[in-house]
């Protein structure tokens, strides 16, 4: 019996020790490549209209993204985000789209949220102080005094080809 808990607590052990050195996902995916635009399936800039979803699994909007990313040897790194959010609930909660850049090990950068009817197609600039790797949407709400909560789901967006699609390809 100790040997069989001896080697269940060393194993336990190695378990931890491994899980803590491993790298993460972010090691995982190649940066975005240099004037890129992220791109549907037809190879045009932008997503087609894509749905967002609770953590229910309820849709509760939709969004169109269009990112554009462009940087010079060794920085700075440029992102232009343009993105439109339709409330499909109707609920009075107000439907927010966040942009998040990721980079590094698995940084976030916020570009800015994008609320149903008011922000329609507002462009937003950022500079991130790395190579960027994926661009994340949140999806939220504005809701019980709470300028965003999150919702539960969020859509990644890599330089990663099919089955992925949108992704981020140069023209």
């Amino acid at each position: 019996m100790k040997r069989i808990l001896r080697r269940a607590g060393i194993a336990a052990v190695i378990a931890t020790v491994v899980a803590v050195v491993a790298p993460s996902a972010a090691f995982a995916v190649s940066n975005l490549p240099n004037n890129s635009a992220l791109r549907n399936y037809t190879g045009s800039p932008g997503t087609p209209v894509m749905p967002m979803y609770n953590s229910s699994n309820q849709k509760i909007g939709e969004y169109q993204l269009m990112v554009n990313y462009w940087y010079n040897a060794g920085g700075p790194y440029n992102v232009e985000v343009t993105a439109c959010v339709w409330d499909r609930l109707s609920n009075g909660r107000g439907v927010i789209a966040r942009v998040l850049l990721k980079y590094g090990s698995n940084s976030s950068f916020e570009v800015g949220k994008w609320k149903a009817g008011v922000d329609c197609w507002v462009t937003k600039y950022k500079s991130p102080t790395s190579p960027v790797w994926a661009v994340d949407v949140d999806f939220g709400e504005d809701w019980a005094g709470t300028p965003y909560q999150y919702a539960g789901n969020y859509d990644r967006f890599t330089s990663e080809k099919l089955p992925y699609w949108p992704y981020f390809g140069t023209s």
